[in-house]
């Protein structure tokens, strides 16, 4: 089961059943969970992902409506580390595209890498990038996903 934790209301219905088709688990509705002002980087206007994600426990993800970041990036739309993952509906103009790039992260946090095929695992260093991509796994991440879970 996987915890979905939001930082302000948020409709999880699309966000459940991607979840649920991609990986065939069941998602908890964890709750509100207000943004730490600590994670704030004042000089970037933007907050530290890797700071969010430290504080998750695992098996959890965190939809956030701030603006985030990692070292060396502009902005992310999200990040999994540790099997835990943030991602932030900041730059995202819908539901889909919210729910897009939590199957994403969630992917990351069960062991999936990113992925060149027609796949909701390719890399998005852009909104255009974002939306070219699917929502679902491709046969490969597929039968990777199979095998980690295995283990």
């Amino acid at each position: 089961m996987l915890k979905i934790y939001y930082s302000r209301p948020i409709a999880l219905d699309e966000i459940e059943k991607a979840i649920r088709k991609n990986f065939g688990i069941s998602v908890k509705d964890a709750g509100m969970l207000p943004i730490p002002e600590k994670a704030y980087d004042i000089t970037r206007r933007q907050y530290n992902a890797a700071f969010l994600v430290s504080i998750l426990p695992p098996y959890s993800i965190w939809i956030v409506d701030k603006d985030i970041y990692v070292d060396n990036m502009n902005f992310v739309f999200g990040l999994a580390m540790q099997n835990r993952a943030v991602v932030s509906c900041y730059r995202l103009p819908s539901d889909t595209m919210i729910a897009k790039e939590v199957v994403h992260e969630v992917g990351h946090i069960f062991g999936l890498l990113h992925c060149k095929n027609e796949c909701v695992m390719q890399f998005s260093n852009s909104l255009a990038e974002a939306m070219k991509k699917p929502i679902k796994l491709c046969e490969e991440c597929k039968r990777k996903l199979r095998r980690q879970l295995e283990k």
